[in-house]
C-alpha cells in the first residue's frame, strides 16, 4: 500500500514538474518584453487592449456553453472527441451571429465605453474569441489524457506568439493598435498550432466523430450551458468589472495603468497555481471518484499554496512602486501605487483558485452559480459604492479589493467541504 502511494505521489509531482515548467517558460516569455513592450506602447494602449480583451472574454464564455468543463469526466475517448468538435462548432455559429451584432451597434458600445475609436477594434473580438476556444479545448484534451508536455508546449506556443507579435508591430510603428493587432496575430498562430497537434496525435479518433453523437453529448451534458454557464459568465463578467467601470468613469492611461497591474501581478502566480490547479483536477478527480473524499490531496496542496501566496504579497506591497518603475519605466510608478492597493485581493484569489475545480469534481454546479452571483454582486456592489463616493480611482480599487477578498475566502471554505466526502457535499 505504501508503495502504492510513493508511486501516486510521485506521479503527481512528476506531472506536476513537466506542467509548472512549461507554464513557467510561458508566463516568463511576456515578462521578458514587458519592458520592451511599455516602451514601445503608452498606457493609453493597453487601455485599448483591455476593453478588447474583456468583451472578448464575457464572448467567450457564452459561445461554448461551458461544454468544455465537463471534458474531464466523459468516460469515451471518441465521445471527448465528439464533445470537442460540438464545442467549436455551436461556438462558430454564436461567434458569426456576434459579429453580425456588433457591426450593428459599434457605435453605440463604443459610446458605452467613452471611446469613440473603440468601433474600429470591436470587430476582431468574435476571432479572438474562436481562437481562444480552440485553445481551451485542447488544454481540456491534453489534461485529460495526461499529454502533460504537450500542454505545456502549448502555453509556451500561445505565450511566445502573442508577445512576439505585439514587439514586432511595436517596432516596425507600420500603422496604429500594433498591441490589438499583435494579439490577433499571436492567437491565430496558437490556434493553428492547437489544430494541427491535436491531429497528428489524435487524427483517427476525430475522424470518428458524428452529428448524432455530438448531439447526444450536448443533450447529456445539458446542466453546462444551463448552470455552468451563467454562473461562469458572472464569474467572468464580474472578473472584468473593474476594467468596464474604469473605462467607463476614468481615462484610457488609468484603465491601461490597471491592466497593466493586474497582468503582471497574475502572470508570477499562475506560473505555479495554473500548472497546480491542472494536475489537482486530475487528480481530484480520480481520488474522489474511488474514495469519495479528496480532502487530505486538497490539504496538501493548498497549505503549502497559501504560506507562498503571505509571502510573495508581503514583499510586494513593499517593493511595488519601485519595481514598477525600474522595470517598465519612471511613467509606470502609479501601475505600482494601484499593485499595492490590489495585493491582498489577489494573495487570496491565488489560493482559492485551486479549489474551484471541487466544484465540478463534485458536481456542484447549482452551488457554483450561487456563489458566482454573490462573487458578481459583491464585485459590482462594491465598484459602484467606490464611484459613487469617491472620485479617486486608489479608493475605488480598494474598495472593490475588499469586496472581492471575502467572497475569495467563502469559495476557499465550500470547497473544502466538498472534498470531506459526498455524503457531506450538502453545503
Amino acid at each position: 500500500m505504501k508503495k502504492v502511494f510513493f508511486y501516486k505521489r510521485k506521479s503527481f509531482l512528476t506531472d506536476a514538474f513537466i506542467v509548472t515548467l512549461g507554464t513557467i517558460a510561458a508566463q516568463v516569455l511576456p515578462l521578458i518584453f514587458y519592458p520592451v513592450l511599455t516602451r514601445l506602447f503608452a498606457p493609453a494602449d493597453f487601455g485599448v487592449l483591455a476593453t478588447i480583451t474583456a468583451i472578448t472574454g464575457v464572448l467567450t464564455v457564452i459561445v461554448t456553453g461551458k461544454y468544455e468543463t465537463i471534458v474531464l469526466i466523459v468516460n469515451d475517448k471518441k465521445d471527448t472527441a465528439n464533445l470537442l468538435i460540438a464545442i467549436l462548432l455551436i461556438s462558430l455559429c454564436f461567434l458569426l451571429i456576434s459579429e453580425i451584432l456588433i457591426w450593428i451597434f459599434s457605435s453605440e458600445i463604443s459610446v458605452l465605453f467613452n471611446d469613440p475609436e473603440l468601433r474600429y477594434w470591436l470587430f476582431l473580438c468574435p476571432i479572438l474569441s474562436f481562437c481562444i476556444v480552440i485553445y481551451q479545448c485542447y488544454n481540456e484534451w491534453c489534461v485529460k489524457y495526461k499529454y502533460f508536455v504537450n500542454l505545456s508546449w502549448n502555453k509556451i506556443t500561445n505565450a511566445g506568439a502573442i508577445v512576439l507579435s505585439k514587439v514586432c508591430l511595436g517596432w516596425s510603428a507600420c500603422f496604429s493598435g500594433g498591441l490589438v493587432w499583435g494579439d490577433l496575430g499571436g492567437r491565430l498562430f496558437s490556434a493553428l498550432a492547437c489544430t494541427l497537434h491535436a491531429l497528428k496525435k489524435d487524427k483517427a479518433v476525430f475522424r470518428e466523430v458524428s452529428v448524432q453523437r455530438m448531439l447526444f453529448l450536448l443533450k447529456r451534458y445539458k446542466e453546462c450551458p444551463i448552470y455552468v454557464m451563467p454562473a461562469q459568465l458572472l464569474n467572468t463578467v464580474g472578473g472584468y468589472l473593474p476594467v468596464f467601470f474604469l473605462a467607463a468613469y476614468f481615462s484610457k492611461t488609468e484603465l491601461g495603468y490597471y491592466s497593466m497591474t493586474m497582468m503582471l501581478l497574475t502572470l508570477p502566480l499562475s506560473v505555479v497555481g495554473i500548472a497546480i490547479r491542472d494536475v489537482f483536477r486530475q487528480r481530484a478527480t480520480v481520488e474522489y471518484m474511488e474514495r469519495g473524499c479528496c480532502s487530505d490531496l486538497y490539504k496538501r496542496v493548498l497549505i503549502p499554496l497559501a504560506g507562498l501566496s503571505l509571502l510573495v504579497f508581503a514583499l510586494l506591497f513593499i517593493v511595488a512602486p519601485w519595481v514598477f518603475s525600474f522595470v517598465l519605466g519612471e511613467q509606470w510608478r502609479e501601475a505600482g501605487v494601484y499593485a499595492r492597493v490590489l495585493s491582498p485581493m489577489l494573495a487570496i484569489s491565488f489560493v482559492s483558485e485551486v479549489g474551484t475545480a471541487m466544484f465540478f469534481i463534485a458536481e456542484k454546479m447549482k452551488d457554483l452559480m450561487k456563489w458566482q452571483i454573490v462573487y458578481f454582486v459583491c464585485s459590482l456592489l462594491s465598484l459602484w459604492l467606490g464611484v459613487y463616493f469617491f472620485h479617486d480611482i486608489k479608493y475605488v480599487l480598494f474598495c472593490f479589493m475588499m469586496g472581492r477578498s471575502v467572497v475569495y475566502i467563502v469559495s476557499v471554505g465550500m470547497t473544502y467541504h466538498y472534498t470531506l466526502g459526498k455524503n457531506r457535499n450538502n453545503f
